[in-house]
């Protein structure tokens, strides 16, 4: 039987209140030698709910676990993440929501010595007219090659400019402000698909349209015509801030082939909740 699905509604629940969780997202980019190379400790990602006019402090702990001297360089980019799988690492400030501006640390290089600790500092002042919603941007601490044209530590003689693999840490600081903030989300290219072994998929990418950070759980319920109810098909609970995307791609493959009502739901908890009804026919 041909595959189809069909919308038929689309809000299930008023507009949201609350606050998600930032995600932690570690770049890994490409490793020369672990063993030798800077960790950044704890979370990678600092969720702060704040009020517009306020200060607020916090902490990155970098360590150094090998037997040599490491050095390392912190600076700021923006972060924005898609439904296709794609992630853009603008400059510093540049976004709508970036907070990056705000953002005053210490230090920006360093040297770590043999099984050491060093703690960078940040600052986020928040403007007295700052509106409601998530601001967030990327801490990123990298390792420098001691061979490098970077490198404090080698002598010159010996530094050399050319390509090389890197640890590379990001660390996302957010802050949320959420008296009278909206929250919604927008479903798009929804889709059922077949993979190349027969399992069938519910495929939907879910934007975040409101101004706050969202962390919902994300599942499906089916019914079919008899009144048999088949679920909850689980998603996966992702972080997401405004104008972010992701794709969800839940599988129904235990489902016998037939004619569905299926209810898509996205939870942020009390009364955060929307959600989609489909036909879904398998």
């Amino acid at each position: 039987m041909k595959q189809s699905v069909s919308q038929t509604w689309f809000e299930l629940a008023p507009r949201w209140v609350g606050l998600g969780l930032l995600s932690a997202i570690l770049l890994l980019l490409s490793v020369r030698d672990v063993s030798a190379q800077i960790i950044v400790r704890g979370k990678l990602a600092h969720d702060i709910d704040v009020f517009a006019g306020q200060q607020v402090t916090g902490t990155i702990t970098v360590d150094n676990e090998s037997d040599t001297l490491q050095e390392a360089k912190v600076y700021l980019t923006d972060y924005m993440f898609h439904a296709d799988g794609t992630n853009d690492y603008d400059e510093a400030g540049t976004g709508a929501r970036s907070n990056a501006n705000w953002i005053r640390f210490s230090p920006e290089t360093m040297t770590v010595p043999p099984k050491s600790t060093v703690v960078v500092n940040y600052e986020i002042t928040i403007p007295a007219d700052a509106k409601a919603g998530s601001y967030w941007s990327m801490m990123m601490v990298e390792g420098v090659d001691a061979s490098s044209a970077e490198s404090s530590t080698a002598p010159e003689t010996e530094r050399q400019v050319g390509f090389r693999q890197v640890t590379r840490y990001g660390v996302q600081v957010a802050v949320h402000i959420q008296q009278d903030a909206e929250k919604n989300v927008s479903f798009d290219e929804i889709q059922l698909l077949v993979d190349e072994d027969g399992n069938t998929f519910f495929q939907v990418d879910v934007t975040n349209t409101g101004a706050l950070m969202l962390r919902p759980t994300v599942y499906m319920r089916i019914f079919a015509a008899d009144g048999t109810e088949y679920g909850p098909f689980d998603g996966t609970q992702y972080r997401m801030y405004p104008d972010t995307s992701v794709r969800q791609r839940i599988e129904l493959s235990s489902l016998p082939a037939g004619t569905y009502q299926a209810l898509l739901v996205v939870d942020n908890g009390e009364d955060a909740v929307f959600g989609g009804q489909y036909e879904l026919t398998l």
